[in-house]
């Protein structure tokens, strides 16, 4: 059976221990449960290990919410589950955001139960529309465009190491040593680069893999460059780079 991480967001973290408990008595298909208890914390915790599912505590500490946690993470990947003791923050949630469900406070287990159901079912069914995409031919540019203020480069992707997510924007460092920087955050480079030549290894790093040397697992899990440089593999990333190359 296949295993789904999760994270709980929850600033009281009595209610947030709680949560865990009741995730790994009553359900089987969940393996790793992290906790933060403020927005700052919770997209830390999702950009070092990518959870399949967010269990969000509407009202934070210090005037926060778990809506600035989704604006802070566009890309976001994740099954959103809301918490809440204010059912006028469900509407809210229903209406902004995509969610697998939303829960009221006190959390009933069978209604936990059922919404996490429900956000790993979701997880399947974007595994197998995902996987019908990447098996359809789909054509990719050779050249890719690089805007900013002035002007607009073009690159051939072979010449792309790797680009480095910076904000809002994204810098293409290539070849021949030289960087370039784009007016456009990594996440829209990514969609336009072959998934079959480039991958995602960690939030800020999309790899040109024709250009790894190797994978350094001795001092934590590494990508090795042509150019000398090594990269950081988000821990999320890891299982999935090994079936991408067929190491595992």
């Amino acid at each position: 059976m296949q295993k789904y991480n999760v994270l709980i967001v929850d600033d009281d973290l009595e209610n947030a221990n709680l949560l865990k408990i009741y995730l790994t008595k009553y359900t089987r298909c969940i393996d790793n449960i992290y906790i933060a208890t403020s927005a700052n914390e919770a997209v830390e915790s999702y950009l070092e290990h990518y959870q399949d599912i967010l269990l969000l505590d509407i009202e934070l500490e210090n005037n926060t919410n778990s809506f600035q946690i989704i604006e802070a993470l566009p890309n976001i990947n994740a099954e959103i589950i809301f918490v809440t003791s204010h059912r006028e923050y469900a509407i809210q949630a229903i209406n902004n955001v995509k969610t697998a469900g939303y829960l009221l406070k006190p959390v009933k287990i069978a209604e936990l139960v059922v919404t996490i159901d429900k956000a790993v079912n979701n997880i399947k069914n974007k595994d197998i529309a995902q996987n019908s995409v990447s098996n359809t031919e789909a054509h990719y540019p050779e050249l890719v465009a690089i805007p900013s203020s002035n002007k607009i480069d073009l690159v051939h992707r072979d010449d792309i190491v790797y680009i480095e997510a910076d904000g809002r924007y994204a810098i293409f460092h290539l070849a021949n040593g030289n960087h370039k920087i784009a007016s456009r955050n990594l996440g829209e480079f990514e969609k336009q680069l072959d998934p079959k030549l480039f991958f995602r290894i960690h939030h800020s790093y999309l790899v040109n893999l024709n250009m790894v040397t190797n994978i350094n697992k001795s001092a934590g899990n590494y990508c090795e460059l042509l150019n000398g440089k090594a990269l950081p593999i988000a821990k999320r990333r890891q299982e999935q780079l090994h079936r991408f190359l067929k190491i595992k």
